[in-house]
């Protein structure tokens, strides 16, 4: 490029052109998933006819409804996420605590009752029915593996807390009585 005019001045200058001026970028965000318990053993302790009783962390339950445990969930998957529940109610070799069924049902101290209910915070994650209504409880065990939470888009971490719910009967039979719930987290990518 040449510099020229009636200022008095001339000069020169360089100029290189180029036939791929730009830079292309890229990157990959990897799919995640986000999935913790907060304890995986807990316990009712001694279950009465007399009062209903709530799983706690350190095993020997409470006469109040309590928190049992945590559930933590959180995904970038552009349909978020489901979580399911599968597993037994409480059990002693052939005798058996009834669970409570599909339906939300307020505790009833003096019938045989097994359920869980669920409350959440943070994120966009929320709680299936029936184990979503305050004062209620549910175990779906003829839908399992049942949906307990879900999250329709990406979510940050929502965490889940988890109410165990026993009562018995004067005639339940006695025993010691277990159940192992398996929670699966699945991204929806």
């Amino acid at each position: 490029i040449g510099i020229a005019g009636s200022f008095g001045d001339t000069g020169t200058t360089t100029v290189n052109i180029l036939n791929d001026d730009q830079v292309a970028l890229t990157a990959t965000v990897s799919q995640s998933l986000t999935f913790s318990i907060s304890d995986n053993t807990i316990g009712f302790g001694s279950l009465s006819a007399a009062n209903d009783r709530f799983a706690t962390g350190n095993g020997a339950g409470a006469d109040d409804e309590t928190e049992a445990h945590t559930l933590t969930v959180g995904t970038n998957a552009a349909n978020g996420y489901t979580m399911t529940l599968n597993g037994a109610t409480l059990t002693s070799g052939a005798n058996t605590i009834t669970s409570i069924g599909a339906n939300n049902t307020a505790s009833s101290v003096g019938t045989e009752q097994f359920g869980i209910r669920i409350d959440e915070a943070g994120g966009t994650g929320v709680v299936s029915a029936p184990y979503a209504a305050a004062g209620g409880y549910a175990f779906d065990s003829a839908a399992f593996p049942d949906s307990i939470a879900s999250a329709v888009s990406a979510s940050a971490n929502t965490t889940y807390s988890v109410r165990y719910l026993a009562n018995i009967t004067a005639n339940t039979e006695a025993g010691e009585y277990a159940a192992t719930m398996t929670y699966v987290a699945t991204a929806n990518f």
